[in-house]
């Protein structure tokens, strides 16, 4: 289980950081309390949202797959892709209001792993 420690890990540091982020933008537009009209503020509120939305998720399935006895390797590789694509993703809300390459990218490689994980799990307990 220590592969998936690494990269909750992670994950609970990158989203200090996108909250610790947050915080700052409150801060500077003086908003304790929603978005305050700010689009700033609305798309650092939303790279945190999005990465607590997901992540639980996509951690608990790699965690299980980690018990079912999934080869290192293969975990590192889902772990440490799904982590590149939240980071891509947050990155991708905060420089646009629109859809960029990173927010896509980001975005559709999550779920990619994501349903892998889930297939993968289906399928061990069928067989």
């Amino acid at each position: 289980m220590e592969i998936t420690l690494l990269y909750t890990s992670l994950i609970t540091i990158f989203a200090i950081f996108l909250a610790l982020r947050n915080g700052v933008i409150r801060g500077k537009t003086k908003t304790m309390l929603g978005d305050g009209g700010s689009s700033e503020l609305l798309q650092s509120m939303r790279a945190h949202g999005n990465l607590m939305e997901h992540a639980p998720i996509a951690l608990i399935l790699l965690l299980l797959l980690e018990m079912q006895g999934v080869v290192d390797w293969k975990l590192h590789l889902i772990g440490s892709t799904f982590f590149l694509c939240r980071i891509l993703h947050a990155y991708g809300i905060t420089i646009s209001r629109e859809s960029t390459p990173y927010r896509v990218v980001g975005a559709l490689g999550s779920w990619v792993l994501m349903m892998g994980m889930s297939i993968y799990g289906i399928y061990v307990y069928l067989v």
